[in-house]
């Protein structure tokens, strides 16, 4: 069977690009007016916008040209450590359900409690995710981290890099899942970090996957799809929506997936009903897609920020009337940390 394309082009309403056009029109009645000088501001502003489309069109062709490579699940028992509770099926749902339906085991692993604003509602909407999934309750676990404030110690991320070294010792998993070493959440970033120490540690000879989920990193190489999704915002008419991209260059692992699958994993995540539902379909509704872990120097940040081409879009979203336009096109450029004093992530002694 082919698979799907992991991304999406299809028809959508943007303001910013209606507006475009309207300006086109406003010039062309400028044009009919003023001849000479309105005939001149008129084509090159048209020309203007041809040449934008036309980056569109061949960095759309990058995009499908993309080398990626399908893995296809086994069957074999399965562990998934995450932060939260929308995480865990964000990054590995698919592989989920086919270990499900492949009769192999699948545990899950929060590394929060669940409790927020006083209230388990976070941790009900996991469980009505993976009972979707087929999944029964006793393989759920939840660890007693808070969801907004855990791992900012030493201590606490010693306490549960043990914890999670013994779940992996009980569970025994052929593969774990964890989230990517990336810079845009803080827990996220921690998670892997613990769960590779947890590993590394024990000697566990399994395989490990990560996957990306919120990365603020930009690059024709690695993100082409996010950069494009900022350009089609401006084509009236269109929208791309795409799945999260890696930062390093390492070989882009993509789970096959039948479309069934898909909507089952997009039925998960319409679950988590306080985490904006739409937004996760959109964001996550897609096949999964893996990197294989790697070492990492936790000291520093994922990738080199202050040269990034991220830190200069967030200068030019502080600027004045540049700043909207720069925003809706590239949403995913600042961190999103629990603790602001994390500009981006470095975990302590490490």
């Amino acid at each position: 069977m082919k698979p799907d394309r992991p991304h999406s082009l299809r028809p959508g309403l943007f303001l910013s690009g209606w507006l475009i056009l309207l300006v086109v029109l406003a010039l062309t009645v400028f044009a009919s007016l003023h001849a000479e000088a309105g005939r001149l501001l008129l084509f090159a502003t048209i020309g203007l916008y041809f040449v934008y489309c036309l980056f569109a069109a061949v960095l759309w062709g990058v995009v499908i040209r993309r080398k990626r490579t399908f893995i296809e699940c086994r069957g074999e028992d399965i562990l998934i450590v995450a932060p939260h509770q929308d995480d865990c099926v964000a990054i590995a749902g698919g592989y989920a359900i086919q270990t499900l339906e492949k009769g192999g085991r699948v545990t899950v692993l929060y590394a929060t409690d669940g409790y927020e604003n006083g209230g388990d509602i976070r941790r009900r909407e996991a469980l009505d995710a993976w009972r979707t999934a087929g999944l029964d309750a006793g393989n759920i676990h939840f660890m007693d981290y808070p969801v907004l404030t855990g791992f900012t110690t030493r201590a606490e991320l010693d306490r549960c890099t043990e914890e999670i070294a013994d779940w992996i010792r009980r569970i025994l998993p052929e593969t774990v899942f964890i989230p990517l070493y990336e810079g845009g959440h803080f827990q996220h970033d921690a998670v892997n970090y613990m769960v590779s120490t947890a590993a590394g540690r024990i000697g566990f000879n399994g395989t490990v996957y990560e996957s990306p989920e919120y990365n603020f990193f930009l690059s024709f190489r690695t993100t082409p799809e996010k950069i494009l999704s900022g350009f089609m915002r401006f084509i009236p008419g269109v929208r791309h929506d795409y799945p999260p991209e890696p930062i390093t260059d390492d070989a882009l692992l993509l789970l096959r997936m039948t479309p069934g699958q898909i909507e089952k994993k997009k039925e998960m995540l319409s679950k988590f009903r306080t985490q904006h539902p739409e937004q996760l379909v959109l964001r996550f509704g897609f096949e999964d897609r893996y990197q294989k872990l790697h070492g990492y120097d936790y000291r520093r940040p994922p990738f080199e920020y202050e040269r990034s081409a991220a830190k200069t879009l967030n200068r030019l979203k502080e600027m004045p009337l540049l700043g909207g336009p720069v925003s809706r096109m590239f949403k995913w450029t600042r961190t999103i940390h629990p603790d602001r004093g994390y500009v981006m992530t470095r975990i302590p002694d490490a």
